[in-house]
């Protein structure tokens, strides 16, 4: 394909994916060198991997790729400042964000704090009441030992002893922005820990007692080398180097006592789950630790886990990224956007038993609610958007709100949008006091968080990373934001942008398709952001039989194609409306995305169709 001359698709444009980085190296020389197929080398290529070392590590992640936690920015200081807290039976909070990261990273430093013997508790900000991050009176009650006695505060393995003890208090997946709070704390006579992963400010960054986070300024003599972790991936390696500490070992002294060493590796299920939910890329460490997460996932020890997948039905079924981001990861989410994120918290740390089932059937009815909600202000977006123009090509992203749109819901029918109208999106909920708070979601390659720091003077407060972003600011604000916002957007996207972009990987005859390599494709999961699903092409191919709609109301396609001799079924989920369109003997061009199908224990490959170029209308008979 031509990088230069898109080709367009029933449905999308079609462009090669190119790697970011030269090679001069051809898929089949590099092939040769890792003895793979030709196509694998070439999808690893097209992944930036082009040495033998990155292949093996890529195309079997070991343990051993981790990263050793002391390289960490700020882990080796706050690790200590934990044990001593432990040792001295200091209380300890743990302040985390309310989404599946933020859970997953609370949760990893209970288990590994209660396991240590600390006196240990967790506070979880409401998201609508409290909003995200560190706030300043959450912060001053945690500080006060009457937040011990909220009856509301069930996430605690002991009372402290003296409840006038100030806590020690860590964030996890929040407060690198956090400068006011961190000045509190220190008026409060408080130490504060902050870990995250989140944009910062490095001119401003908060005065903590340490901040840990890897990509921040430190002492180190090199920067950390991955810093694409999520929360609960920080989380993790300060729960690492804390056991490594605590036990007075470093990285030549041998290793952890066994309750923490099987313990670290439980967590990392937890970390796979929050690295997924996150869209975080899906290389380097966590790819490492999504890969050996997912393979232990249904083998933990942690009830609330195991009651979370019975409850999704997943307890026969291999848990991939998927699963994670389209079936667990939306339930755990439902707590926080619905209601509360503590049930969420409580369920991966203190419930046992029917408990546990209790609150995994209830988060799985939050998750139907939330669905059913998502789908009412989804239609009314709609109508708002074409009512006001934002799906024409001048207006190159959309601002949209209303007076009864649930602040838990809007990110979600922001992604929502973005994927029907490929464009920047903003969703508002308008509240009482005439603020109004919502979520952004972006396009590939447009940086939402550096487009809200553009437009800042409109809004009150804002934060997040290039592809999510969130903000407040007053309802009077709203049309000059909204303004300022699309003409910034068509400044920097062409019309080109807003259109759907496929990206292909490869093309491929209906000869070499095959079980064996498409299991091998397979191996290169976990897929996500960084490592997307691979992307084929087939080239003209014949329609050899009429196509069917099917599903129970037609929704999806499938047909029988033919190339040199080869006969195969092809499906597309969610395509059945071009089922009109096409007829015995066209010539078609398909993209499509390789997958395996399990009928009754017997596996097949299988064609996921994503997109059709019809290149000859059908032969008359």
């Amino acid at each position: 394909m031509d990088p230069m001359n898109p080709e367009s698709g029933l449905k999308s444009t079609w462009i090669p994916r190119n790697p970011n980085k030269t090679t001069q190296i051809s898929p089949t020389e590099f092939a040769q060198q890792i003895h793979q197929h030709p196509l694998i080398a070439n999808l690893l290529l097209k992944r930036d991997i082009n040495t033998l070392e990155e292949a093996a590590s890529f195309l079997k992640p070991t343990l051993k790729n981790l990263h050793d936690p002391a390289l960490l920015p700020g882990a080796t200081q706050a690790a200590q400042r934990i044990s001593q807290a432990v040792l001295n039976d200091q209380p300890i909070v743990i302040y985390g964000d309310y989404d599946v990261d933020g859970v997953t990273a609370s949760t990893i430093l209970y288990h590994t704090l209660n396991l240590a013997k600390a006196t240990v508790s967790c506070y979880v900000p409401h998201r609508i009441d409290e909003g995200y991050g560190l706030n300043s009176e959450a912060l001053s009650h945690i500080a006060s030992g009457d937040w011990h006695q909220d009856t509301e505060n069930k996430i605690f393995n002991r009372q402290p002893e003296d409840p006038a003890t100030p806590p020690l208090i860590i964030t996890v997946d929040c407060g690198i922005t956090a400068t006011e709070q961190a000045d509190l704390a220190k008026q409060l006579g408080v130490d504060l820990i902050i870990t995250d992963h989140h944009h910062f400010d490095a001119e401003n960054l908060p005065n903590a007692h340490t901040l840990v986070h890897p990509r921040i300024p430190s002492s180190l003599p090199t920067p950390y080398p991955f810093g694409d972790l999520c929360g609960a991936g920080v989380a993790f390696k300060l729960a690492w180097q804390f056991a490594r500490i605590h036990h007075n070992l470093d990285p030549n002294s041998g290793s952890l006592p066994a309750p923490f060493r099987n313990l670290m590796i439980d967590l990392i299920s937890l970390v796979a789950l929050g690295t997924i939910a996150d869209v975080v890329p899906l290389v380097g460490e966590n790819r490492t630790l999504t890969t050996f997460g997912l393979s232990r996932i249904k083998n933990t020890p942690f009830p609330g886990l195991n009651a979370l997948i019975d409850a999704a039905k997943l307890r026969d079924e291999k848990v991939d990224a998927y699963h994670v981001g389209f079936v667990l990861g939306p339930r755990l989410n439902a707590c926080g956007r619905m209601g509360h994120a503590r049930n969420a918290v409580f369920l991966l740390t203190i419930a046992q038993g029917n408990q546990a089932k209790h609150i995994a059937d209830f988060l799985t009815q939050e998750n139907q609610k939330r669905k059913e909600i998502e789908r009412e202000i989804i239609e009314q977006a709609k109508q708002q958007i074409e009512a006001a123009g934002d799906n024409s090509p001048n207006h190159r992203a959309i601002v949209i709100g209303a007076d009864d749109w649930h602040k838990g819901v809007v990110g979600i029918v922001a992604s929502r949008i973005v994927e029907t109208y490929h464009r920047p999106t903003v969703v508002l909920s308008y509240q009482p006091d005439g603020s109004a708070s919502g979520s952004a979601r972006s396009i590939a390659n447009f940086n939402i968080h550096a487009a809200f720091t553009a437009c800042s003077e409109h809004l009150t407060q804002f934060g997040g990373h290039e592809a999510a972003a969130g903000c407040t600011l007053p309802q009077d604000n709203v049309p000059a934001f909204r303004e300022a916002l699309i003409n910034h957007c068509n400044d920097l996207l062409t019309e080109q942008d807003l259109s759907h972009t496929i990206k292909i990987d490869g093309e491929i005859q209906c000869s070499e398709i095959n079980l064996q390599l498409f299991q091998i494709i397979h191996s290169l999961s976990p897929f996500g952001n960084a490592n997307p699903k691979p992307k084929l092409i087939l080239r003209n191919v014949t329609l050899d039989r009429p196509p069917n709609r099917i599903g129970s109301e037609g929704t999806h396609l499938s047909i029988h194609i033919k190339q040199n001799n080869r006969s195969m079924r092809a499906v597309g989920f969610g395509l059945g409306e071009l089922a009109p369109k096409l007829a015995v003997g066209m010539n078609l061009d398909i993209v499509f995305s390789p997958a395996i199908n399990n009928w009754q224990n017997r596996l097949s490959p299988d064609i996921h169709i994503l997109d059709l170029k019809i290149l000859s209308p059908a032969l008359i008979p």
